[in-house]
C-alpha cells in the first residue's frame, strides 16, 4: 500500500531542516520532500531576474506556478501508486483536500507535526533563518500559521493512519503524542503537555486525559 507523509507545524519549527530525518528510511530513499516555501521563493526570484520587476506580480505568478506544479505531482503519484511526501501549512479547510484525496486513493496517510511554545519563538526562528539566507515570513502570517495549524489539526487528526506531535522549542526535540489508527500509542502525562497544546488542541488533550482516567496504560 502506498504511503503519504506530511510534515507540518509552526514557522521555524524545523520542518525543512530536520523534518526529513523523522521519515522512515524507505520514504527518504524513495521520495524528495516537496518544500513549497523553498520552491516558491526560488520561482519568485527567477521571475524577478527574468525582467518582471513588480514584486506583487512575481509573487502572483510564482504562486500560480507552484499550485499547478504541486497538483501535477499529486496526480502523478496517485496515478502511479507511488509514495509521496510534502511539507506545508494546513490553516484552512481547502488544504485538507489533498490528504483526503490520497486516502480515498487507498494510501496510508501520516502526519508529523513540529510545534513551538509560542509565536514569539516562531518569529525569532524566522528572523534567524532570514539572516542565514532563508526565506522570511511576516509576523501576521507566522501567527496565522501557528494557530491555524493547531486548530485544524485538532479538528482533523482522526483522518490519519498515524500522527506524531513533537515540541521542537528546545535543542532536544520531545515527542508529545503518538497516534496510530486514531488510538494513542504514546503520550506524555497530561500535566506535562505544554500550554501550546492544551490551549489550542482541546480535542487532542481530552483524548489523552480520557485515556488516563480510564486507567488504560499507553
Amino acid at each position: 500500500m502506498p504511503e503519504l507523509y506530511i510534515i507540518t507545524g509552526s514557522n521555524g519549527a524545523g520542518k525543512s531542516t530536520i523534518g526529513p530525518d523523522f521519515l522512515p528510511n524507505q520514504i527518504r530513499q524513495n521520495c524528495t520532500v516537496f518544500d513549497g516555501d523553498l520552491l516558491f521563493m526560488r520561482k519568485r526570484s527567477e521571475l524577478y531576474i527574468s525582467g518582471i520587476k513588480s514584486h506583487k506580480e512575481c509573487k502572483k505568478l510564482a504562486f500560480a506556478w507552484l499550485t499547478e506544479y504541486f497538483d501535477e505531482l499529486v496526480e502523478t503519484a496517485i496515478s502511479k501508486n507511488t509514495d509521496f511526501c510534502y511539507e506545508g501549512h494546513f490553516t484552512n479547510e481547502a488544504t485538507w483536500d489533498i490528504p483526503r484525496k490520497f486516502k480515498e486513493a487507498g494510501y496510508k496517510i501520516h502526519l508529523i507535526f513540529f510545534g513551538l511554545k509560542d509565536t514569539a519563538l516562531s518569529e525569532l526562528r524566522v528572523v534567524a533563518r532570514k539572516e542565514e539566507g532563508g526565506h522570511y515570513v511576516d509576523p501576521i502570517t507566522v501567527a496565522d500559521n501557528f494557530y491555524g495549524n493547531l486548530e485544524k489539526l485538532d479538528k482533523h487528526f482522526h483522518i490519519f493512519d498515524s500522527v506524531q506531535i513533537y515540541d521542537t522549542s528546545e535543542m532536544v526535540y520531545q515527542l508529545l503524542v503518538g497516534l496510530e489508527d486514531d488510538l494513542l500509542v504514546f503520550a506524555v502525562p497530561s500535566e506535562h503537555l505544554p500550554p501550546w497544546v492544551t490551549a489550542n488542541m482541546p480535542n487532542m488533550t481530552q483524548k489523552l486525559i480520557s485515556k488516563e482516567v480510564s486507567g488504560n496504560s499507553i
